[in-house]
């Protein structure tokens, strides 16, 4: 019975697919756009585990390694992504990310990279350039300027 339990946990767990084009970000299917609110994100991830409130507000799906800083609920710039717990404080999540990112249909999850900006998104890693990444974020690409 016990096994039958972990598995059933195991299969239930939900796997997150983040896609990248130029312009363009798909999580699980969804068509997402930055700046972003509140509601969409509890749309995709489903309800947070916790919230902090300091001098921002942050959300934490800490069983997806998810979470998002925002001043306001309907303008959410960006969604982070933790794959190591380098990071111990707070602001990290209790869990690692573990679902996949895609980069025009190039599995990039475990890639090393700075920045990368498809336009008006981008996305950026997480820890400095001296140590490995410790995840990545996507969001307003805050160099990109309409010609």
């Amino acid at each position: 019975m016990k096994n039958f339990v972990l598995r059933f946990f195991r299969k239930n767990k939900k796997h997150i697919i983040v896609s990248c084009k130029t312009d363009e970000v798909i999580i699980n299917d969804q068509k997402f756009t930055f700046p972003t609110n509140y509601n969409s994100l509890v749309a995709i991830f489903g309800e947070p585990n916790r919230n902090l409130n300091k001098s921002k507000n942050y959300v934490f799906w800490d069983s997806l390694g998810v979470f998002c800083r925002y001043t306001d609920t309907e303008e959410i710039f960006s969604i982070n992504f933790f794959q190591n717990k380098k990071d111990r404080s707070e602001y990290n999540t209790k869990k690692q990310f573990s679902g996949e990112l895609f980069l025009n249909d190039e599995n990039i999850t475990n890639n090393e990279f700075d920045k990368i900006s498809l336009g008006d998104i981008s996305i950026l890693r997480l820890g400095s350039e001296n140590e490995i990444r410790y995840g990545f974020s996507i969001g307003v690409n805050k160099s990109y300027k309409l010609l």
